[in-house]
């Protein structure tokens, strides 16, 4: 509807304001309908090609598991360690390589996520004396001989490892 600005009185302005205000509506409700499905489709896309943003997006989005961007998940020790603590609360076997490669990781997905032994990170956290203590202490609650080299070169985690770990053998 085309409009004489020279001739509007307040009425006229009402309804065109009114008439602007409804084609805006209109036409955000008819781009809803057709673009967001793919619009949304192409945003997920790219958000499961990176750790990050997939953890994110089945963390604080989606609320559940995310399949889409397991692959980019399973690349980062980090990121699958949180996934399979924080999403899934169970294993995140396609993770388990990577966390494997990293002390930290393997220690939190042992006591966290496994809450067990994790034989696959076993390698990892034997080079640290700090998570080789807390994997003997807090997992095995026993020895963890494949750790003991590192622990025996800590004075403070050879003294807690004998006063909390090897007290009873």
């Amino acid at each position: 509807m085309l409009y004489d600005t020279r001739i509007l009185n307040r009425e006229t302005m009402t309804k065109m304001t009114n008439d602007i205000k409804k084609t805006i509506i209109d036409n955000a409700n008819k781009y809803l309908k057709t673009e967001t499905k793919e619009y949304t489709q192409e945003v997920i896309k790219a958000i499961s090609k990176n750790a990050d943003d997939s953890y994110q997006y089945a963390h604080n989005v989606f609320k559940g598991r995310f399949e889409l961007g397991e692959k980019a998940i399973s690349k980062s020790a980090y990121y699958s360690y949180w996934y399979a603590r924080d999403v899934l609360k169970g294993r995140f076997e396609l993770g388990e390589e990577v966390i494997s490669k990293n002390a930290d990781d393997s220690y939190q997905y042992a006591h966290n996520v496994f809450k067990g032994r994790f034989e696959l990170g076993e390698k990892a956290i034997s080079k640290s004396a700090y998570y080789s203590y807390r994997y003997a202490r807090d997992v095995l609650k026993g020895r963890f001989e494949l750790g003991e080299e590192a622990i025996s070169k800590n004075v403070d985690y050879s003294y807690w490892y004998a006063h909390n770990v090897l007290k009873d053998i």
